[in-house]
């Protein structure tokens, strides 16, 4: 069965540590092949909830289906190595002693050495990293090493791709290219993806869904459009506040429009991530 009848279902989960409320009754739903940025400050909860998922935490309440394979609920708890998913850390978490080849290949099952070995080069050619093969981690640059890491988790072939703030610590220059790098080879691998971000432009311009986590609550969940243009409160509205592009007419957030990427991103050195850019607001009325 392949990564595309393995959607990930996210069913009223909740989470305490100790008297602290992390998650409370989150419920997401990820159709495979798509990208859902989740979207909150530091401490909103979203990062426990990527734990949730990848079977690093227990919730007390709540369950997770893989497809139809329920890993969690009150009756039964799958652990991480047996739960089909691919994890991508904001340090990227690479092997030091290992080449970046050798990186990848590690956790592949099936077929002899040579046969990894191949499979391995072929994820590494689809982000450019093929010629840098037998080199070792330390040596690449940051976004080469989160390319290494991305592969390194899809060489698993997963069924669920968690990433956890995965372009935070790039520089600006290259976050863009390295995040439209990534979604396009999520896209085409097939598998549900869940991005964690506190970035408003990285969750529009990588997230076919977004929703927005606050103290441990999702606020709102929708297309980038309709959070921009409809947020349902003023805690969402404020969010997007300083996202401002020059024309409704020469921009638009339809992910039609090449998911906005090339507008957004276009945006993002003036915007230096936090001020806004002169110019009409994306929703006019």
């Amino acid at each position: 069965m392949t990564a595309a009848n393995h959607p990930l279902t996210v069913d009223d989960v909740s989470h305490r540590f100790g008297s602290l409320e992390a998650v409370r009754s989150v419920s997401i739903t990820v159709a495979a092949g798509t990208v859902h940025a989740l979207l909150g400050q530091s401490g909103s909860g979203k990062s426990t909830l990527l734990r949730i998922i990848a079977g690093l935490e227990r919730p007390h309440q709540g369950s997770i289906r893989l497809g139809n394979q329920t890993v969690c609920d009150h009756a039964c708890f799958v652990p991480t190595q047996s739960r089909a998913v691919g994890f991508v850390f904001q340090d990227y978490a690479l092997f030091p002693h290992l080449s970046v080849i050798r990186n990848v290949m590690f956790g592949m099952s099936g077929g002899n050495r040579s046969r990894r070995r191949q499979q391995a080069l072929d994820w590494l050619r689809r982000v450019d990293m093929a010629s840098s093969a037998d080199v070792y981690p330390h040596t690449l640059s940051g976004g080469q090493q989160q390319r290494v890491a991305l592969v390194r988790a899809l060489a698993r072939q997963p069924n669920i791709m968690l990433l956890d703030e995965p372009f935070s610590g790039l520089d600006p220059s290259l976050r863009s290219e390295v995040r439209e790098m990534t979604v396009n080879v999520l896209k085409q691998a097939g598998v549900a993806t869940l991005l964690v971000t506190h970035d408003p432009l990285e969750a529009l311009a990588a997230g076919d869904r977004v929703s927005v986590m606050h103290e441990g609550r999702l606020v709102q969940t929708g297309d980038p459009e309709t959070l921009v243009c409809n947020p349902s409160d003023d805690s969402v509205a404020k969010i997007f506040e300083h996202i401002r592009l020059l024309e409704k007419s020469e921009v638009s957030l339809s992910h039609s429009n090449k998911r906005m990427c090339s507008k957004i991103l276009a945006t993002e050195s003036s915007l230096g991530l936090q001020s806004s850019v002169s110019g009409s607001p994306v929703c006019t009325k």
